[in-house]
């Protein structure tokens, strides 16, 4: 009765967490009407600022120190950055709630069948099911960044050695993408915030801020630097676009490596299930009766539990690192 009673419970938590969840979603900004806010918002900011300026007295050393590039933020991948390089619209606390109550279910259902040690392995089912989602909305992300990344770096170099300006061969190069690229959106919006009136540091220093991409920092420093002091971009880009080229190639194939362990694993374990397909068949009292007994389905969740295991630690070990 307690049992039930706290499947009830977690399932009830679940719907009313699912309710919220896409409340939020629904309600909170869509992608183009959020960062055209934050245009309007920065162009209100940068104004104001003007306008401070104008009526009183700075010195030398503070207009210098207004035009440096401030960055503020550390490096580290926090839980923040995440659900912002994720597109999850979501606060950091909803996250966890949403961890907690994965954890609860799952070990309201280990509690039904299994013992104490699967039960106890059962409470990680929410931090990981909830890090796998993750990580995998950023990686989806990335992928769409980097697909179409080098071509753009290329196509740049190339507009820009005919004579253009950095911003025009900016512009006409997200102009060859495809339309539903990530990359000419990002452009895209950068050339707005600038239309709008926003300083031109903040507008490239915020060019795919929500997308988690190593080559991305240095491109906007390029850009920058560039923009400031002048100097040859069309060569400094021409070998960022080599480094990205090369580094898209290796963790390719890395990735095709790896690949062919995982799939030789996952082909393991399919012959595993399909002898035990075919043992049932065969003989059904050899499984009905190990699963019955209490010894043999003590040894049924320790090899399920060894499997479980065996299957994390390889992608542990194989996780090509972006």
């Amino acid at each position: 009765m307690d049992i039930t009673l706290l499947i009830i419970v977690v399932i009830a938590a679940l719907g009313a967490l699912a309710a919220v969840f896409f409340f939020l979603q629904l309600t909170g900004d869509s992608g183009a009407q959020g960062r055209m806010r934050n245009i309007v918002s920065s162009q209100r900011e940068a104004t104001g600022r003007v306008a401070t300026r104008g009526s009183g007295k700075s010195s030398v050393f503070d207009t210098a120190k207004e035009a440096r590039v401030r960055k503020t933020s550390s490096s580290k991948l926090t839980l923040q950055k995440k659900l912002k390089f994720a597109q999850w619209s979501i606060p950091p606390l909803l996250y966890r709630f949403c961890v907690v109550a994965l954890s609860l279910l799952a070990l309201a259902f280990t509690n039904a069948y299994f013992n104490i040690v699967i039960q106890l392995f059962s409470l990680l089912t929410g931090p990981l099911f909830m890090s796998w989602l993750l990580n995998t909305m950023m990686e989806r992300r990335f992928k769409a960044f980097d697909n179409d990344y080098p071509q753009m770096l290329l196509s740049l170099v190339g507009l820009l050695k005919t004579g253009m300006n950095a911003m025009g061969a900016l512009e006409a190069a997200a102009q060859g993408l495809d339309e539903t690229s990530l990359v000419r959106e990002e452009i895209e919006l950068m050339i707005t915030r600038l239309r709008y009136g926003v300083s031109e540091d903040k507008s490239i220093g915020s060019f795919a801020e929500d997308v988690y991409h190593p080559e991305i920092e240095l491109f906007v420093q390029a850009l920058l630097l560039s923009r400031r002091v002048g100097g040859n971009l069309s060569d400094t880009l021409d070998r960022l676009a080599k480094q990205v080229r090369k580094r898209q190639y290796f963790r390719n194939s890395a990735k095709a490596a790896v690949g062919m362990q995982r799939g030789s694993i996952w082909f393991i374990l399919g012959i595993l299930c399909a002898l035990e397909i075919y043992l049932y068949t065969v003989y059904p009292e050899a499984v009905l009766g190990a699963i019955n007994d209490e010894m043999g389905w003590q040894v049924w969740q320790f090899g399920l539990m060894v499997i479980a295991l065996g299957m994390f630690w390889v992608r542990q070990v194989t996780k090509i690192k972006i």
